[in-house]
């Protein structure tokens, strides 16, 4: 790409050429971390690239950018996954706490809510890492208020996946059905709140442009991710999702502290 064409293009996206080259470095990487963990793309991408796009305009992109990644995964992940303990989470998640959380962006301090959920995640993931057994139960009630919890906090700070995650693997799954649970709870959610998005007029052309852009070199992440995801790499897996959980909420913290 010419020096005149990357101008041109940034300034469709509303972005320095600088910045375009950060965020589509951030897109890559975040792309093949979901294709080897199975989710992470959102809290990644709002990890490194909210700095230089609002929160509030970079969540429909991360919601398309999801849809998309599961697309391309669903067919690997959905034969392992857990399809009851996914529809009762999404229940919960896109019924409930979604529209909740899109509906309350503007009536709550969105970075007391991301820094309050954020401790909670780093906290429960140091006490798994530290193999402490967490309290949790794939019974159908607990699972689908997990499922509240993580919609209303997607709507709110989009790290819901996070969440998610921190319960499955809190359950012990096997790594590959873990991953393809997340894949299809992701894909089902996705989905849906893209739908809410549209209902709260979110998605506008400067979302789809930079959604356009950026999901090229996600996909090429996502192969490559998703070609590490090999039976002889998946005792790597549980602390790999744990050490990931950690570190972007850290990161995420540490932004939240600039």
């Amino acid at each position: 790409m010419t020096g005149n064409a990357l101008e041109r293009l940034a300034e469709l996206l509303a972005l320095s050429p600088g910045q375009l080259a950060f965020a589509l470095a951030a897109v890559f990487v975040a792309g093949a971390v979901r294709g080897f963990a199975g989710f992470a793309l959102s809290a990644f991408v709002m990890a490194s690239i909210a700095t230089i796009i609002p929160p509030v305009e970079l969540i429909p992109v991360c919601t398309m950018l999801e849809l998309t990644s599961a697309a391309v995964l669903l067919r690997g992940g959905f034969g392992a996954a857990d399809k009851r303990l996914a529809l009762t989470l999404q229940g919960g998640s896109s019924l409930i706490g979604v529209p909740a959380g899109l509906y309350l962006t503007n009536m709550i301090d969105p970075a007391l809510s991301k820094l309050s959920a954020l401790c909670l995640v780093v906290g429960l993931a140091l006490a798994q890492l530290a193999r402490l057994r967490l309290p949790v139960s794939p019974a159908p009630l607990p699972t689908f208020l997990t499922g509240v919890a993580s919609g209303f906090v997607t709507g709110l700070a989009s790290i819901g996946g996070m969440v998610i995650a921190l319960y499955t693997l809190a359950l012990h799954m096997p790594p590959r059905e873990m991953r393809g649970t997340l894949i299809v709870i992701i894909f089902i959610g996705g989905l849906l709140t893209f739908l809410w998005q549209i209902a709260y007029g979110m998605i506008d052309a400067l979302v789809l442009s930079r959604y356009a852009v950026f999901a090229l070199p996600m996909l090429a992440g996502v192969f490559l991710g998703r070609a590490f995801f090999t039976p002889g790499n998946e005792r790597f897996y549980r602390p790999v999702s744990l050490t990931l959980l950690i570190g972007l909420g850290l990161a995420g913290l540490a932004r939240l502290a600039l």
